[in-house]
């Protein structure tokens, strides 16, 4: 907490109670993180707007289900961003060539549910997407844990 907010504190409350999250669920310094409410029309427009000005970047995307997967790995694509997704629906042979087509470069974006990304460990991704947010908190803290760069996070209406 800075010594501006410290201050403001002092000023306002009385008997305030601090809160900190678990040192195991941190986030590392360097991370910077984004929460955006977005209108649900506009949540795939603005999904692939961050991704065409992060177009360097390499991402990765979680969802809830394999079909919503799916359906935004076609879309971006229509909207020419490399993307490629992978969920529990394919097969493992498929699963690992669109991984291994991602970490090699060919794909810059990886689009995948929450479960199919619990054991993947990819240190070179910069940003990571939370398409929904996540029903359970420890959900994709694993992920942040390790990020050195950019988290987002949408939440319609």
């Amino acid at each position: 907490m800075t010594d501006k907010v410290k201050k403001l504190q002092r000023a306002c409350l009385r008997n305030p109670v601090k809160i900190e999250a678990a040192q195991k669920y941190s986030t590392v310094d360097t991370l910077k993180q984004h929460y955006r409410f977005v209108a649900a029309k506009n949540k795939d427009c603005f999904h692939v707007y961050i991704l065409i000005q992060m177009s360097g970047c390499t991402s990765m995307v979680f969802t809830r289900t394999c079909d919503q997967t799916r359906l935004l790995s076609l879309l971006l694509r229509d909207r020419n961003v490399k993307a490629v997704f992978i969920s529990g629906q394919m097969t493992q042979a498929n699963r690992l060539e669109s991984l291994n087509k991602f970490k090699s470069g060919q794909y810059n974006v990886l689009v995948c549910t929450d479960v199919a990304g619990r054991g993947l460990d990819i240190p070179s991704v910069d940003m990571v997407i939370k398409y929904d947010i996540p029903t359970n908190p420890k959900i994709g803290l694993y992920i942040f844990h390790t990020l050195k760069k950019h988290a987002f996070c949408y939440s319609t209406k």
